[in-house]
């Protein structure tokens, strides 16, 4: 007598309804599901899952891909492997270190069927690469990959940061900074372009020279309030580049900014280094205002910078001496009046320094960040609600026709502001 006819027998149901139960199918009532449960206990059963694979002629894993783990990531992470749980599917981890023969292994999983689908995290192998994996089973990106035929649950975060940069207007603030993220993402440019847009839109002064990039952590955060205030800061080291390559901020592979910088042949360095002599600084001021241009070629919603990076002569990057340029120099007296952070943790980091050396919050600098996670809660941080869980939740729906044999509906997608004390 099989496993499964034993705990049929012992529990009074049928096969087919003690095999709803160990498939963990929502069509069991709870009082039958706890009966054969404890069944199963008494009898200390472990399926066996090759059998099972065998059996639905699937392995009921999903490979997760990502460069790195960390407490940006995570919380996607982890609503994943809760949906893909309630149905029947483990998952996989596969985390490169921005390797991208160690990345590949993920991709061969798929067309060797280890694993019946991918979700790319953040992913370092060329687009035409990934692409060319679609036909062994499905794939879906949390990072913006900018293809049609890789679905991405991706927000357009313009929107999220729209909410941002009005709130602070709307409450008299004039000056503001910004700490964004991967400086050749899909996001990042966005958010410069809500930020310009609606600074324009009110007839505001742009500040690009309180533009800082590459900004992840929360000592990252702590950085950004010490060089605003003239405090002695440190380099960029190895560690900060290789946690810049894993801080999951999903973005795009292919940008404008990478056709105009080319990547080295590392892709953990490949972050553009923006710095201009002094002498094209002020022969060429109009590149401090960051005026858009018409890109035949790009109808999408990015709009390219006229002969440049956004970040330009006047941003901060991490790791070089712009303390010195024109464009601090000629604001040196000034500090802004607020700070827009690419994440919750960011924030913290600036919250927490900027108290450390007495500059007023919110009473002198007001402080928005973004993802509003539990962090941002418990430190009062007032936080662009970035729906990360119901994104997870919809990866998995875009996998589920090949997973399940049909489509779980998605769920609507939008951005709203969480207000508190630090604003």
């Amino acid at each position: 007598m099989s496993n499964l006819e034993q705990i049929a027998k012992l529990s009074g149901f049928s096969k087919a309804t003690v095999s709803r139960v160990l498939n963990k199918s929502r069509h069991v009532s709870p009082e039958t599901r706890e009966k054969i449960l404890q069944v199963i206990r008494e009898m200390d059963y472990v399926p066996n899952r090759n059998a099972v694979s065998l059996s639905k002629g699937k392995t009921l894993q999903i490979g997760m891909i990502t460069a790195g783990i960390t407490e940006v990531i995570l919380p996607f992470m982890t609503s994943f492997v809760e949906v893909a749980a309630e149905h029947g599917f483990q998952t996989i981890i596969y985390t490169s270190d921005s390797d991208r023969n160690r990345e590949l292994q993920a991709f061969e999983d798929l067309k060797q069927k280890r694993v019946d689908g991918l979700l790319i995290i953040t992913c370092v192998n060329e687009l035409s690469v990934v692409s060319s994996y679609n036909k062994y089973g499905p794939i879906v990106s949390w990072q913006r990959m900018d293809r049609p035929d890789i679905p991405s649950v991706a927000m357009d975060q313009y929107g999220g940061y729209a909410l941002a940069i009005e709130h602070l207007l709307e409450r008299g603030v004039t000056k503001i900074a910004n700490a964004f993220g991967r400086p050749s993402s899909l996001n990042t440019l966005r958010r410069i372009q809500a930020y310009e847009d609606k600074m324009t839109a009110s007839g505001l002064t742009i500040r690009r020279d309180w533009y800082f990039n590459a900004v992840y952590h929360l000592e990252d955060g702590q950085e950004v309030v010490r060089r605003l205030l003239g405090a002695p800061t440190q380099r960029l080291t190895d560690t900060h580049a290789r946690r810049e390559a894993a801080a999951g901020e999903p973005g795009v592979l292919e940008t404008y900014a990478e056709a105009s910088y080319p990547r080295s042949t590392d892709d953990r360095a490949s972050r553009p280094r923006l710095e201009w002599a002094e002498e094209e600084a002020i022969a060429k001021p109009e590149r401090s205002r960051g005026r858009a241009c018409a890109d035949p070629d790009n109808e999408g919603p990015v709009r390219p910078f006229e002969r440049e990076h956004p970040f330009g002569e006047a941003s901060t990057q991490f790791g070089s001496n712009d303390a010195d340029s024109p464009a601090q120099a000629k604001y040196s007296d000034e500090l802004p009046q607020a700070i827009v952070c690419a994440n919750d943790y960011v924030a913290a980091g600036i919250l927490s320094e900027a108290r450390r050396m007495g500059w007023d919050v919110p009473g002198k600098l007001r402080i928005v960040s973004f993802d509003n996670m539990q962090i941002a809660s418990t430190l009062g941080l007032t936080s662009v609600q970035n729906p990360i869980r119901d994104q997870a939740y919809n990866a998995f729906a875009l996998l589920s026709p090949n997973l399940l044999g049909h489509q779980i509906p998605l769920k609507p997608l939008s951005f709203s502001l969480a207000v508190r004390e630090t604003t």
